[in-house]
């Protein structure tokens, strides 16, 4: 488990620090009310409604801009760039060569047909992290969460991650508060040799890629591993025995997580996860033919629920 933990912790580091020199900006995008552009030379799209028009004025002409719906007409002028696209559009990929790409720019308008709307591109230069910059220009944000597992274990759980460019690494754990029934172990002799109840907890870490939805809402599909410990109590005196103390598990998981934003830096997340054996120790195995809630905690369905505070 160090293992994996210094190789986020490295991940983490080397992603905070990967950033470009420069970067692709969209410094306007505003409604031009005096253009006649839309009405005069009136194109429509495949399903007959006529586009809006995407007027972008730029340094040079080695830009390309992607709306997510495609683009019906295209005509390039030194400096500027038409587009007729269909007003469903939401969001454009701007590239340039040399430089990372805008990706998944959000239009802050609802595009209407007929309408000429005013957009400016250029490139800047990075700052150094994320120092000066505001909440919405930074590369990347660190994340806390705090919730609770409802399916399977019940408890509470925490977590901490990275999110850079919708890329996410994060590391959680879960307290379970369940505890199986007594289990007594016997040898070949019949003679007890423990008597334990056990409790879960688990630590796990997880890769994500963000698909944002709109403003408020997001997907992150998530896969990942976790180390299930089963701590044991003895249950009367004389029942301790030290190999059956503690067992633990190793699973893969696989989740999608859904988040809504009350603010910029707060939202709710829910996930539900499923999680596949890979390794179990004997006396977990045990657990599991005796407790179908332990048993689904390390192969079957799990469900986390809670709050996320980014900065």
């Amino acid at each position: 488990m160090k293992k994996i933990l210094s190789i986020t912790v490295l991940i983490l580091a080397f992603a905070i620090q990967a950033e470009a020199q420069k970067k692709i900006q969209v410094t306007k995008f505003e409604r031009n009310v005096t253009s006649l552009i839309g009405s005069m030379n009136q194109v429509e799209d495949n399903t007959g409604e006529a586009c809006a028009v995407l007027r972008v004025r730029m340094p040079d002409n080695i830009f390309e801009i992607e709306p997510n719906l495609g683009i019906v007409k295209k005509e390039t002028k030194t400096g500027e760039l038409l587009l007729w696209i269909p007003v469903g559009t939401k969001r454009l990929t701007v590239r340039h060569y040399g430089v990372m790409p805008l990706a998944g720019y959000e239009i802050p308008v609802r595009l209407e047909p007929k309408v000429t709307y005013d957009a400016e591109v250029e490139i800047v230069e990075y700052m150094n992290g994320n120092k000066g910059r505001s909440y919405e220009e930074r590369d990347y944000h660190v994340y806390l969460g705090a919730g609770y597992n409802v399916m399977a274990i019940s408890g509470p759980s925490a977590m901490i991650g990275l999110e850079y460019k919708h890329h996410v690494i994060e590391a959680g754990a879960i307290y379970g508060l369940n505890k199986t029934d007594d289990m007594y172990f016997y040898n070949s002799d019949g003679n007890l040799k423990a008597a334990y109840n056990y409790q879960a907890f688990r630590v796990s870490l997880r890769y994500g890629y963000e698909i944002v939805l709109d403003k408020s809402f997001a997907v992150i599909p998530q896969i990942g591993a976790a180390y299930n410990i089963m701590s044991g109590t003895a249950i009367q005196s004389g029942t301790s025995n030290s190999s059956y103390k503690s067992t633990s598990s190793i699973s893969g998981l696989a989740a999608v997580r859904l988040t809504a934003k009350l603010t910029k830096q707060i939202g709710l997340y829910v996930t539900p996860e499923y999680d596949l054996g890979l390794y179990k120790e004997d006396i977990c195995k045990l657990i599991g033919e005796n407790s179908k809630t332990f048993k689904n905690w390390t192969e079957g369905f799990n469900l986390n629920v809670g709050v996320i505070v980014s900065f």
